[in-house]
């Protein structure tokens, strides 16, 4: 769009200029002006439904005075009204030459814009005539077939047309529909009332000429579709789909055409969200289904899943933090971890200014494109939504970075031990006493001969002796279930030279090693049953939700 940026400016200015004058003279009508004069530009029909003295037939008229050259047609159609009084008379020197057709200058197939008002009142003599005409841009009169130059029609009605009175066709031929209610508030209704509203003068510079039309048509043909634009027309196509609101091919197609145009006039090469807000003025009854169409095309905006670009390399990246295989070598175990753990958060503080980036990208957007009046807030509301989520991953990162930096395996075990030895029923022989470095020998606790954790009796008034010491590291590879028989080896040895420095005495015999070996082998055993549960193990992501229970 490089080549084409100075004209595509110069049109934005004029249709910038055109818009805030638009709004000094119509008052609570701003989305009705944008939407209508958008649909012109895209070359589609307008209808608007609502009671009398709407300003429906002034709006109409003031769009028309947007155009350079323009020649507005505006009738009040009747079941009574004739065919002459919208196509022109017929021509009596035509007839006399057996030549028939209409003299049309001054009538609708001669009009750029024409007002309809109670469009739906047409009768069937007209109906087949105004069809091909809005269709083809063709007035088929007589043996004659004339191009017209319509650019839009305004249709105005009270009601929608009956569905059973054959006006369907002719329903469905305007894509924009729009609801023109009376004026809300009471301090602008006075000031309609007592004619303090400026009468709408368009600066003649800044009325749009049919070159201009023709030129942003044909550049709008090539505006593509951004990816999450493409996602939310599959979705409000679902949702239209499973709601029962009428969508045919063709409505989809004139209401790209409408979209493209957007983008193109906002300074975009990519439909994007932003202009998918447009689609809930092409579809449905404005009367009986805007609120549910609205709905669907609002949900549509609103994205957080699985599959969501920003959360689904985090999921990725924590899953492959589960997934690690705990390291027998406790300072690499914790060196690796932290490690995972600093990549996955500086991966989402990376999603983080994305999310900024993108909120401040559709703020700019916003503020460059002329058809909406304010940032939807279901767009907000999706990209709250997936800060949230990343906020509940930092904190479960967070989570597990202390539970690794408390990490303290010697005492975890002794107070695992501890747990199981007050749940015995009955005490056996302590055949050994085990506690951890921080830990006193008092605090010492027995091991049977089964290697089972055991209270000490005080019945039996036994003291611990000569207990073995488990270290962090030891403690960590009986945990983890590695190299389990090195570490014993070491209690093993740990044990006989206690004993040999507390009694002074001969070195112990072989059935009393064999015995301690035993011993130790059969809480390794309970060891990985009961306690290698406890590791710091990551734990899981919280599950996506609703996006509206996020934001």
């Amino acid at each position: 769009m490089t080549d084409a940026e100075p004209e595509l400016a110069f049109i934005q200015g004029k249709i910038n200029r055109l818009l805030q004058a638009l709004d000094r003279s119509f008052v609570e009508r701003a989305f009705h002006v944008r939407v209508a004069l958008l649909a012109i530009l895209s070359g589609h029909h307008v209808l608007l439904l609502g009671p009398p003295g709407t300003a429906k037939s002034l709006l109409a008229r003031a769009l028309c005075a947007s155009l350079h050259d323009a020649t507005l047609f505006e009738y009040l159609l009747s079941k009574f009204t004739h065919p002459d009084e919208l196509f022109g008379p017929v021509s009596i020197p035509g007839l006399k030459e057996e030549d028939y057709r209409r003299l049309t200058e001054g009538y609708l197939p001669r009009a750029h814009i024409a007002f309809l008002d109670e469009v739906f009142k047409a009768n069937s003599a007209i109906l087949n005539s105004l069809l091909t005409l809005i269709n083809e841009r063709v007035f088929h009169h007589g043996k004659h077939r004339d191009e017209v130059p319509l650019i839009s029609i305004i249709g105005a009605s009270n009601e929608p047309p009956d569905p059973e009175g054959g006006l369907g066709a002719l329903y469905d031929r305007f894509l924009v529909r729009m609801s023109v209610p009376p004026i809300a508030d009471p301090e602008r209704f006075l000031q309609v009332c007592l004619g303090e509203v400026p009468a709408y003068q368009p600066v003649a510079t800044d009325k749009l000429t049919h070159e201009e039309l023709e030129w942003l048509r044909e550049r709008a043909k090539r505006i593509g579709v951004d990816d999450s634009a493409r996602k939310a027309l599959l979705r409000v196509r679902e949702s239209f789909s499973e709601k029962n609101v009428d969508a045919s091919d063709r409505r989809w197609r004139w209401s790209l055409e409408l979209l493209k145009m957007s983008a193109l006039t906002s300074g975009r090469a990519r439909i994007s969200p932003l202009d998918v807000v447009l689609l809930e003025h092409c579809f449905g009854d404005p009367d009986v289904d805007q609120a549910g169409v609205r709905v669907c095309v609002r949900e549509s905006l609103v994205v957080l899943d699985e599959h969501d670009e920003y959360l689904t390399p985090l999921r990725q990246l924590w899953a492959e933090i589960e997934a690690d295989v705990v390291s027998p070598d406790l300072s690499t175990w914790r060196l690796d971890t932290v490690r995972r753990l600093d990549g996955f958060d500086d991966a989402c503080r990376r999603a983080r200014e994305m999310l900024d980036l993108h909120l401040a990208h559709l703020r700019e957007e916003l503020a460059r494109t002329p058809w909406c009046t304010e940032l939807p807030p279901e767009l907000v509301a999706g990209l709250v939504a997936v800060r949230t989520r990343l906020q509940t991953f930092e904190h479960t990162s967070a989570r597990h970075r202390a539970a690794v930096a408390a990490y303290g395996p010697a005492s975890l075990l002794i107070s695992r031990m501890r747990e199981a030895s007050q749940q015995r029923r009955y005490y056996d022989e302590v055949k050994l006493w085990v506690r951890a470095p921080t830990d006193t020998d008092s605090e010492a606790v027995g091991l049977d001969a089964e290697g089972n954790p055991t209270q000490r009796s005080s019945y039996h008034h036994q003291q611990p002796a000569a207990p073995v010491v488990v270290d962090d590291t030891d403690a960590h590879r009986l945990l983890v279930g590695k190299d389990t028989d090195a570490v014993l080896a070491s209690l093993v040895k740990q044990v006989r030279a206690r004993r040999t420095s507390r009694e002074s005495g001969p070195a112990e015999p072989k059935e009393a090693l064999q015995e301690l070996k035993q011993v130790f082998g059969c809480w390794a055993t309970w060891i990985q049953k009961n306690g290698s549960r406890h590791l710091p193990k990551a734990p899981s992501l919280p599950a996506s939700e609703s996006p509206t229970a996020d934001a």
